[in-house]
């Protein structure tokens, strides 16, 4: 079975990155860093982080857009979903992470990243 280490992180699209920064740092004491031009923030949220990204121009869309989950293994992952008859993208690496994108109908429509740190 594959086993998921922790949560990494949430990217959630913003309409107004300063005002989803500011909801996060005045309403849960939240170290908030935002990016140079803030169109960008990052929430730390213990070990993991909320990333506040703008929303894209076509849509005016706020809200969840990324689950990134840390696994033990994702080639265990990756068994378990075809095992499961749940749809993938092949592995990509990226900055040292082996990442596999689960079908956004098998994650509840959510945009659903898993990785290790083996690549």
């Amino acid at each position: 079975m594959a086993s998921i280490k922790r949560l990494d992180r949430l990217d959630v699209t913003a309409t107004d990155i300063k005002d989803a920064a500011s909801v996060y740092q005045r309403n849960f004491d939240l170290a908030v860093k935002l990016a140079s031009g803030a169109d960008a923030a990052t929430v730390a949220v213990g070990d993991a982080q909320i990333n506040l990204l703008p929303a894209g121009p076509q849509s005016e869309a706020e809200g969840l857009s990324g689950l990134w989950l840390e696994a033990q293994d994702v080639d265990a992952v990756c068994a378990g979903l075809k095992k499961g008859g749940y749809g993938f993208k092949p592995v990509r690496v990226e900055n040292g992470r082996r990442i596999v994108e689960v079908e956004q109908q098998a994650a509840n429509q959510v945009a659903l990243f898993i990785f290790d740190r083996k690549g």
